[in-house]
């Protein structure tokens, strides 16, 4: 999702102040030597505003310039932010100017070391799908999209003030034109900068414009709707900078108290302070799966299944026949390495699900991808 600055450009025919759009009105009012100039801010967040003069006949400001950017507080009202003074009594007066207006304080420093919290279910493991500069939808921006599925829960990543909700969109797709579909959650942190919580169901989110949220507080389901391949949660932070839209690339906390930016197709445990311990799984060693069987809950079918083990994938088939089956599992892998040789030769007892292999991601591989097949006798 993209921030948008407005412009809003005014054509000065006389000393009446004209009425603007929200969130911000800027107008003037005629004084004895000139023109004061005042702004209105109805959100509850404050508003960077940039008035430019395109035409300026017998008037200045004490600086002289023709360029003004002011910061206009939350829910304030006639807040003079120029004066334009006359600078010959004897000579009549014209201008004409536009402004920009963008969410936040661009005077306030960002907290490049704050630790966000990763935005799902404490204890929860999630592999990050597309990280900071994707070679896919990601490209050129720091944004993280999480893996998780429809109906799972989204957490605050930090506290801060609601600016935006939608969440009246059911429709979604893999290509550009679904972008405005996407539901999502704006929260305006302390700093200046901006979260976005992108892709949500519809009717997805627990909080609403206005309210002020912890960081671990409960605020939405995740969906997917919009722009998007499969469901996940898109976040992102961005911070104004003379009225452009940058991406930071935020650190977030881990179980060991340690800051860490999370690497595309990685797994990571959400750590939210002050909740219970939980088990953390162990590094992958596949003697632990080898040999294991437990029973199909397939009834006359057989089928091939998958599970996620911190960064690995694990392949197992589920044979729900009343008949021992041969097979073979092919596999076509995009930066994935697999822990025996392919094709995979494999005989299944009857009514049994049983482990085959193991997929992990090529840690020098900024994308991952595989896709499965196989053959049954």
């Amino acid at each position: 999702m993209k921030n948008i600055l407005f412009l809003v450009l005014f054509i000065i025919l006389n000393s009446l102040g004209l009425a603007q759009q929200k969130p911000i009105n800027i107008y003037y009012e005629k004084s004895n030597d000139g023109f004061d100039f005042f702004a209105s801010n109805k959100e509850q967040v404050p508003y960077t505003v940039k008035i430019n003069f395109q035409q300026l006949e017998n008037l200045s400001s004490d600086s002289g310039e023709k360029s003004f950017i002011r910061t206009i507080p939350a829910q304030s009202s006639s807040v003079k932010v120029l004066e334009m003074r006359r600078i010959k009594e004897e000579k009549g007066t014209s201008f004409d100017f536009n402004f920009l207006f963008t969410i936040g304080d661009a005077s306030l420093i960002v907290d490049e070391n704050y630790p966000y919290l990763l935005p799902y279910k404490h204890g929860k493991r999630v592999r990050v799908g597309q990280g900071n500069n994707g070679a896919g939808t990601h490209k050129g921006i720091n944004a993280i999209d999480f893996n998780l599925e429809v109906g799972d829960s989204i957490y605050a990543a930090r506290a801060g003030l609601v600016t935006e909700v939608k969440q009246d969109s059911d429709i979604g797709g893999n290509a550009p034109k679904y972008e405005p579909y996407g539901n999502f959650i704006k929260v305006y942190h302390d700093d200046g900068t901006l979260g976005s919580y992108v892709h949500l169901v519809k009717n997805g989110s627990l909080v609403k414009k206005g309210d002020q949220i912890i960081e671990g507080q409960l605020i939405g389901i995740s969906g997917n709707t919009g722009w998007s391949s499969g469901p996940h949660l898109h976040f992102m932070v961005t911070q104004n900078r003379d009225f452009q839209n940058f991406t930071l690339p935020i650190k977030f906390l881990n179980y060991e108290d340690e800051l860490f930016i999370p690497i595309e197709s990685k797994s990571y445990y959400a750590f939210h302070p002050g909740k219970p311990d939980f088990e953390v799984e162990d590094e992958f060693q596949e003697a632990a799966f080898e040999g294991k069987m437990e029973p199909s809950s397939l009834k006359g079918k057989i089928e091939f299944d998958t599970k996620e083990y911190g960064d690995y994938v694990l392949i197992y088939v589920d044979n729900g026949m009343n008949a021992e089956m041969n097979g073979v599992l092919k596999l076509q892998l995009k930066n994935f390495i697999s822990t025996k040789n392919l094709p995979y030769k494999f005989t299944v007892p009857p009514r049994t699900r049983m482990y085959l292999l193991a997929l992990s991601p090529d840690d020098n591989a900024s994308s991952f991808g595989y896709q499965l097949s196989g053959e049954f006798k």
